[in-house]
C-alpha cells in the first residue's frame, strides 16, 4: 500500500480515524477553493516533507511524535596530530576548512519511535546514530533535533494548523494499524522511501539529497544560527519565511481574476434560470386584489 491507498483507508474507515481531516475545511486565503478530503492529504503530507527536507539541510533533524525522527549521523576520519597536519597559522581558516572538509561526511538515516517499534519485526539497529553525550533529553535522536512544528505546514498549504495536526495524527495511526495488520506500506516522501514488508522497515534517501547534505558546511550548519547574534535578533520571522522553500510551495492567485471568475460563474447561473421550471400559481389576472387604502 502506498500513500494513496493509506488516504483511501483513512477516509473509508471514518470511525476509527475521527478528525477535521475527514471532510472538506475551508482554507485560510480565500482565493483558494476548498479541497476534497483526499487532495487535503496529498498537499499537507508534501508540505510536511518539504518541511523535513529543509531542516536537514539547514542541519537539524526533526521528531514526528510516534513515527520516527528524520536524522542524520556525521562520521568523521582520524585527523592527523597537529605536529604532522602541516597547519599552517598564516592561512585563511577558510581554506583550511576546505582543505579538511572531506574529513565529515553526513549519513541521514530515519529512527523509528519506540511506539512504531513495537509494532515491527526488524528494523535498523540501536547504534544506528551516536547520540552526542551533551544531550541528555530522551527525545535527541541526532543533532539539533525539533519537533515537526504544524505552523509552518498550515502557513504553506493554507488550511488550518488543527487540519494539519489531524491529518498527521491519523496518518501515524493508520500506519501503525496497517503494520500491526500485515500489510506491506510503501511511504515515498520524494526525499525518502520508507518500506515495510512482513514487518520489517527498510529506508533509503535519495542520492541527490545525500549529494546536497555533503555539500553544505557541516560546522557551519550544525551551529544554532548562521547569522551573528545581534542580527539573529534583529531578523524577523517575515524576512526568514521569504527565503524558505515552503513559501512558494503554492503560487497564491491574483485576487482580481478570482473575482472575476466568480462574477461570470454567478452570471452563468442567473441566465440559466428556466421560467418554465418555476414552481406553478393559482394567481389570476381576472382575480380582483384588494389593495389597502391610503390615509392621505
Amino acid at each position: 500500500m502506498n500513500l494513496d491507498d493509506i488516504y483511501n483507508w483513512i477516509l473509508t474507515h471514518p470511525q476509527n480515524y475521527p478528525g477535521k481531516q475527514q471532510e472538506s475545511q475551508p482554507r485560510t486565503v480565500q482565493s483558494y477553493k476548498p479541497l476534497e478530503p483526499k487532495a487535503q492529504f496529498h498537499i499537507i503530507i508534501k508540505a510536511t516533507a518539504e518541511y523535513i527536507k529543509e531542516k536537514m539541510l539547514n542541519g537539524n533533524g526533526v521528531n514526528m511524535k510516534e513515527l520516527g525522527a528524520f536524522t542524520m549521523e556525521v562520521i568523521s576520519d582520524y585527523v592527523k596530530p597537529l605536529q604532522h597536519s602541516g597547519f599552517n597559522m598564516t592561512q585563511d581558516l577558510a581554506i583550511q576548512r576546505a582543505d579538511r572538509k572531506h574529513i565529515h561526511q553526513i549519513r541521514p538515516c530515519f529512527v523509528p519511535d519506540n511506539a512504531f517499534k513495537y509494532l515491527l519485526a526488524r528494523y535498523p539497529g540501536k547504534e544506528e546514530i551516536t547520540k552526542p553525550m551533551s544531550q541528555h533529553s530522551i527525545y535527541q535522536k541526532g543533532f539539533g533535533m525539533n519537533f515537526c512544528n504544524a505552523g509552518p505546514i498550515a502557513a504553506s498549504s493554507y488550511l488550518g494548523k488543527d487540519v494539519v495536526q489531524s491529518v498527521h495524527t491519523s496518518l501515524i495511526k493508520a500506519i501503525h494499524d496497517l503494520t500491526r495488520l500485515g500489510h506491506d506500506l510503501h511511504i515515498d516522501l520524494g526525499f525518502i522511501k520508507i518500506s515495510v514488508q512482513n514487518k520489517d522497515l527498510k529506508y533509503k534517501y535519495d542520492q541527490s539529497f545525500i549529494h546536497r547534505l555533503n555539500q553544505t558546511d557541516y560546522e557551519l550548519k550544525m551551529r544554532k544560527s548562521d547569522l551573528g547574534t545581534s542580527q539573529h535578533w534583529t531578523t524577523t520571522y517575515q524576512e526568514k519565511w521569504s527565503k524558505s522553500t515552503l513559501n512558494n510551495l503554492l503560487t497564491r492567485p491574483n485576487p482580481n481574476q478570482v473575482q472575476e471568475n466568480y462574477e461570470k460563474s454567478m452570471a452563468l447561473k442567473i441566465m440559466s434560470l428556466d421560467l418554465n421550471t418555476a414552481e406553478q400559481t393559482n394567481y389570476s389576472k381576472k382575480q380582483k386584489v384588494q389593495l389597502p387604502t391610503l390615509n392621505k
